[in-house]
C-alpha cells in the first residue's frame, strides 16, 4: 500500500474524500443504489468495474486495482475533491466469467483498507438477478453455472468480511423502503442523511438506469429450481427479521389452501399449448389465418369464463361451447368437433407441469402433518384430471372448486369451505397467484395469504407476503435460526 496513506489510520487525509465501497453482482441494482446517493450535494459515485479485461478478448484475468493500492491518489477520487465532495462511493461489480477465474478472484481481502471503505454488499434474489443477466443476451451472462460461481463468490466475500465493520442490504427492501435502508447505509457510512436523497428520481435519471424493475420471464422452471436449491437459502437468511415471525405463523396453520392454476402448476402455457393445437388444425383444414381465430378464440373465453363456472357443467361442455363459437363466427361446421376435443385434452395433459418448487413445498407440509387443500376456479372433473396428471393426488386433502360449490373466489367460495369443513379462519393459510381472485377474497374471510407473485419483487415483511417460487415458502417453513 502506499506510503500517502496510513492503513492503520481510518481518517483519511485533510480535505479528501472519504472513500465508501458497495460491492454487488452486476445486474444487482446497485445503479439505483448508488443514484440515492448522487442525490446528496456531498457525495460523488463512481461504478467502477474492476475486471475491465471482461470486455475484451483476453483470455487471462487481469482485474484492475490501482484504486486498492492508493485510492487518495486515484484520479477518481480526486476529481472527487477538486468538486469540493465530503464523500466518494465506488460501486464495485464482482466478476462473472467463471472460464477466466472472475468469479474466483477474492475482493477485499485487507482487513485495514476495509475499516477505511465501511464496505456495504447490496444482494438481490437470485431468481431476478439471473433473468436479468439472461435479458442481456450476452455470452456467459447466460450461462447459470457463471452466475452461481458469481454469487457464491460475493457471498464468500461478506463471510470473509464478516467480522469487520460491513454491512448487508437486501435490494427488495430498498425497493419496498428507500427511507429506512438507505438511512441505514448513511449511517454506516457516516454520511449525513437528506430527505432529496429519496425523492422519485427525474425522467432523465430513470432513462439513463438500467430498468432493475423488470421481470423478463425468461428462466425455466428446471433454472428457478436450482438457483433456489444453490442460493436460495442464502438469500433467505438475509430476510431473518422477516422470515423467523413468518415461519412461526405458517407452522400455526392447520390448513393450507392452494390456489391450483398458475399457483401449482403452469397452466396458462398448457392450457395456451392446447388452444394453439386446435386452432392451428383449424387453420391448416380451411385457410383462416391462426392469427385470426386466435383473437376470436381470445374475445370467447373473455365472455364465456367471467362466470368462473358456477353453472356445473363438465370441461368438455365448456370447451365444446368456447370452440363452436369460434366456428360459428367464421362459418365452420362442427363436424369435427370431438377430434378438436380429444387433440385438447391430449395436448393439455401433455403439457402440464408443476411450478418450480411445487412439489418439495408439498412434500414438506405432509411432512409437518399439514392438511392441504386446493380452491379454485374451474370444472370439478377438468381439475380433479388435472391434480391426477400431475401426480400430486395423494398430498391433496380436499378439492374445492367454484364448479362444484356454484359460487366464485369473489362471492364467497372461502367462507363455504370454511363453514363445509367446519374449520375457522385462523387455522388456514392461503397460497395463490391472483391478487383479485385469491388474496383479496380470502383475506376478507379472515384469512391468513401468502401471494405468489412471479412478477414482482420478494417482500416478507409486507401485508400480504411476497415470494416469487413455492421453493421460497419451503425454506421459511424449514428456516433454522
Amino acid at each position: 500500500m502506499d506510503a500517502a496513506m496510513d492503513m492503520d489510520d481510518p481518517t483519511p487525509p485533510a480535505r479528501q474524500p472519504q472513500l465508501r465501497f458497495l460491492a454487488a453482482c452486476p445486474r444487482s441494482g446497485s445503479t439505483l443504489l448508488t443514484e440515492y446517493f448522487d442525490m446528496s450535494p456531498i457525495c460523488e459515485t463512481a461504478t467502477r468495474l474492476p475486471l475491465v479485461n471482461m470486455l475484451t478478448l483476453k483470455e487471462t484475468f487481469d482485474p484492475e486495482e490501482s484504486i486498492l493500492r492508493n485510492p487518495m491518489r486515484h484520479d477518481m477520487n480526486m476529481d472527487a475533491a477538486s468538486a469540493g465532495m465530503e464523500f466518494f462511493i465506488c460501486n464495485e461489480e464482482t466478476g462473472s466469467d467463471d472460464c477466466k477465474g472472475e468469479s474466483l478472484h477474492e475482493h477485499f481481502k485487507d482487513p485495514a483498507f476495509n475499516k477505511i471503505i465501511r464496505l456495504v454488499f447490496l444482494i438481490r434474489d437470485p431468481i431476478r438477478v439471473f433473468d436479468s443477466w439472461k435479458d442481456s443476451k450476452s455470452g456467459s451472462w447466460c450461462d447459470i453455472k457463471n452466475f452461481i460461481s458469481c454469487y457464491n463468490n460475493l457471498l464468500r466475500s461478506m463471510n470473509q468480511a464478516s467480522s469487520l465493520p460491513t454491512l448487508c442490504t437486501v435490494y427488495e427492501q430498498v425497493v419496498h423502503d428507500p427511507r429506512t435502508q438507505v438511512n441505514r447505509i448513511c449511517s454506516h457510512w457516516g454520511v449525513p442523511f437528506l430527505d432529496p436523497m429519496i425523492e422519485p428520481p427525474s425522467l432523465k435519471m430513470r432513462c439513463s438506469t438500467y430498468d432493475d424493475e423488470t421481470y423478463n420471464d425468461l428462466l425455466s422452471n428446471e433454472e428457478k429450481d436450482l438457483l433456489e436449491e444453490r442460493l436460495g437459502r442464502s438469500y433467505l437468511r438475509h430476510w431473518s427479521a422477516d422470515v423467523v415471525p413468518l415461519r412461526d405463523i405458517l407452522k400455526q396453520k392447520i390448513w393450507f389452501a392452494f390456489d391450483l392454476d398458475d399457483t401449482l402448476h403452469e397452466f396458462r402455457r398448457a392450457s395456451t399449448a392446447a388452444t394453439t393445437a386446435v386452432l392451428e388444425n383449424i387453420s391448416e383444414h380451411y385457410g383462416t389465418p391462426l392469427f385470426e381465430l386466435q383473437d376470436e378464440y381470445a374475445r370467447v373465453l373473455k365472455e364465456k369464463t367471467s362466470g368462473a363456472f358456477v353453472d356445473g357443467r363438465t370441461s368438455f361442455e365448456y370447451r365444446r361451447e368456447r370452440f363452436s363459437s369460434v366456428l360459428v363466427t367464421f362459418n365452420f361446421p362442427d363436424d369435427g368437433m370431438a377430434e378438436y376435443l380429444d387433440l385438447y385434452e391430449n395436448t393439455l395433459t401433455r403439457s402440464l407441469q408443476l411450478k418450480a418448487g411445487a412439489l418439495g413445498m408439498l412434500s414438506l407440509l405432509k411432512g409437518l402433518g399439514k392438511k392441504i387443500m386446493v380452491i379454485t376456479e374451474g370444472p370439478q372433473d377438468g381439475q380433479e384430471r388435472t391434480i391426477r396428471a400431475l401426480q400430486i393426488e395423494e398430498y391433496v386433502d380436499f378439492l374445492a372448486t367454484t364448479n362444484h360449490f356454484r359460487v366464485t373466489k369473489t362471492t364467497g367460495l372461502f367462507k363455504q369451505v370454511l363453514s363445509h369443513l367446519k374449520i375457522a379462519a385462523d387455522e388456514v393459510v392461503c397460497i395463490g397467484d391472483s391478487e383479485h381472485r385469491d388474496i383479496v377474497p380470502a383475506m376478507d374471510a379472515g384469512i391468513f395469504t401468502v401471494h405468489l407473485d412471479e412478477g414482482s419483487a420478494v417482500s416478507l415483511g409486507s401485508s400480504p407476503p411476497r415470494i416469487n417460487t413455492l421453493r421460497k415458502l419451503e425454506y421459511i417453513l424449514s428456516y433454522d435460526e
